[in-house]
């Protein structure tokens, strides 16, 4: 391995281990409160005209990758989602951020309350827990582009268990 990777990647790690959220105030930071908090209009205004949303990671379910372009759909997409699953809550813990290049990247442990029945569970709200790594790109002080990686396996180790312990659902 060449010396100067090695060292330089040893450094970005030491340096990415010390810091654990983006920095206060930052757009990145504010971005993710947004989706956080479910502000979509709020979301929708911090994206640039010609912002880009992509989490390629759906596959996992047999599903096309997402992508979407542009503040409209990025933020009708995650506001139809959340509309949609019956999610009353999200909650993120910013594990890792660090900033280099203009790009944030973050790795968060999630946590969301939805319907029960979205996920076919006998229960009115279940609670997913989850890992993401976002990619977010900030340019003129708005995100230009935002890219998610998302560990759905627990998500679906934990729909497993809650269909055990509440039963499933009838399907009509």
């Amino acid at each position: 391995m060449n010396k100067m990777f090695a060292f330089g990647l040893c450094v970005q790690l030491l340096s990415a281990s010390t810091i654990y959220a983006c920095p206060e105030g930052s757009v990145a930071q504010q971005y993710l409160s947004a989706i956080e908090t479910m502000n979509w209009s709020k979301m929708e205004s911090m994206l640039a005209d010609d912002a880009v949303y992509t989490d390629p990671t759906m596959i996992y379910f047999d599903s096309d990758p997402i992508h979407r372009v542009g503040p409209p759909s990025i933020a009708g997409f995650w506001r139809s989602g959340s509309e949609e699953s019956g999610t009353s809550k999200i909650s993120y813990t910013t594990t890792q951020c660090f900033e280099t290049a203009g790009y944030f990247v973050v790795n968060l442990d999630i946590n969301v309350r939805v319907a029960g029945a979205y996920w076919n569970v006998d229960k009115d709200w279940i609670s997913l827990p989850g890992k993401v790594l976002s990619i977010i790109r900030v340019t003129d002080g708005k995100v230009k582009e935002h890219h998610d990686y998302v560990e759905y396996s627990a998500a679906e180790t934990t729909v497993s268990e809650l269909q055990r312990k509440y039963g499933v659902l009838e399907t009509k």
